[in-house]
């Protein structure tokens, strides 16, 4: 958080004015009047300045996809879309209908393409939202083409390609006939293939490199046979860090947009930031004396007196209970553990003795506080998952709050989260 949003220090409450270790409340805490509300934090600006550093690395002449699927990986699509497309970025990938349809709704009019399967049922809000689409099911394209038609528009495709993934797309094979299937329809203008990498992020690059020399040789073969394909993409945030000869014309950038690399493996090249923060309000403290058992459970034992405060914040807000009796959070700079397990509502933190907690004072979840910091990566190593998961979970589930040139501005309450769900 910066500077001039910290909060304010205020002079210590009087001994006499509290009962059973419980902290004195101060409503300066927190300035909005919502006092015990969890608040997610983006750095809008340095979102800008990782959209710039990764357009400067893969060249001003090649196509920069903005992955802003699942809500932007939990920073909020609507916003950070904005943003990206400010800083020169050309198209917009989410995952399915409903997301592209939650940024035109938002006034959003750039390229936007859907990376996932679209039921050939709803075939027809393709075109009619005025998106793109990847293609991998005839049933899809033949619908696709039946709503083109009605609205007299050109919908560009993406030929999906399974070389390893496993997950979507056609075999390579099967690829030229497919393609020759779509010249059967005039009102799909087929662009070029695209694939996706799974273990770009691994030290080990073989099966990557494998990947995108299967790629390449499958464009080529496919332009021999009267295939236009200008533009093909296959690079993600992995391998726009390790593999440049995977660039092609067009490349995919998601994880590292929100500063976050895709594993320990990769080259950290880029002068990326880390673009959220998490904060919880300390809603009760007391003093608890040695020997005394916190949470279900009863699997954490104060080894000494100390105040234990309680926060709002539990799995329910994507804090994950794996965490429990694991996870740090930061108060006043300094690294606080959790104590016991993370409950659906509140978890309980251990500050220590002598602790002097204020209500409404903040833990920091993610984030820094003076010279320490909670990464998405600490988190996602004590959670046994990956930082995506992190910011996915506490950045959908909370108020967020978006900083930027020195002011912040709190997301619209009626805005409806594109992961479907509220805060």
């Amino acid at each position: 958080m910066p500077d001039d949003e910290r909060q304010p220090e205020f002079p210590p409450h009087p001994d006499d004015s509290q009962a059973e270790g419980a902290a004195a409340f101060d409503g300066r805490a927190l300035a909005d009047g919502d006092l015990w509300q969890n608040r997610v934090y983006v750095d809008v600006d340095g979102f800008a300045r990782n959209v710039r550093a990764i357009r400067a690395h893969v060249g001003r002449h090649r196509e920069l996809l903005a992955v802003v699927k699942d809500d932007a990986y939990g920073h909020g699509a609507v916003e950070l879309s904005r943003v990206a497309i400010a800083e020169g970025v050309d198209v917009l990938g989410v995952v399915n209908l409903d997301e592209a349809r939650a940024l035109r709704v938002e006034g959003i009019t750039s390229p936007i393409l859907i990376l996932g399967i679209t039921s050939p049922a709803a075939a027809a809000e393709v075109p009619a939202w005025g998106l793109s689409s990847i293609v991998c099911q005839l049933e899809f394209a033949e619908a696709l083409e039946r709503g083109a038609r009605t609205t007299r528009q050109r919908v560009p495709v993406f030929v999906k390609v399974d070389t390893g993934m496993g997950r979507l797309g056609i075999s390579p094979r099967d690829a030229n006939r497919f393609c020759d299937r779509l010249r059967e329809f005039p009102h799909l203008s087929v662009q070029g293939l695209i694939t996706h990498l799974p273990n770009a992020d691994a030290e080990d690059k073989t099966f990557a490199r494998e990947q995108v020399a299967a790629f390449t040789n499958l464009i080529d073969d496919l332009r021999g046979r009267g295939h236009a394909l200008p533009r093909n993409h296959i690079a993600n945030s992995a391998a726009i860090l390790d593999l440049p000869e995977a660039y092609f014309n067009l490349v995919r950038a998601g994880i590292i947009l929100y500063g976050l690399y895709p594993s320990t493996a990769v080259d950290r090249i880029l002068p990326l930031e880390r673009v959220m923060s998490y904060h919880t309000p300390i809603i009760f403290a007391k003093e608890l004396p040695a020997g005394a058992t916190v949470s279900y459970g009863r699997t954490y034992t104060m080894k000494r007196a100390g105040t234990v405060v309680t926060v709002p914040l539990g799995y329910r807000h994507g804090y994950h209970r794996l965490l429990s009796n694991r996870a740090q959070a930061l108060w006043r700079g300094r690294r606080v553990s959790i104590a016991g397990r993370v409950c659906m509502d509140m978890t309980m933190f251990d500050l220590g003795p002598g602790a002097r907690p204020r209500l409404g004072e903040e833990l920091t979840i993610l984030g820094r506080d003076g010279d320490e910091e909670i990464t998405a990566e600490e988190l996602a190593l004590n959670a046994e998952t990956i930082s995506y998961e992190i910011t996915n979970s506490l950045g959908m589930r909370s108020r967020r709050y978006y900083l930027r040139e020195g002011r912040m501005t709190a997301e619209p309450r009626e805005r409806r989260a594109l992961s479907g769900q509220y805060y």
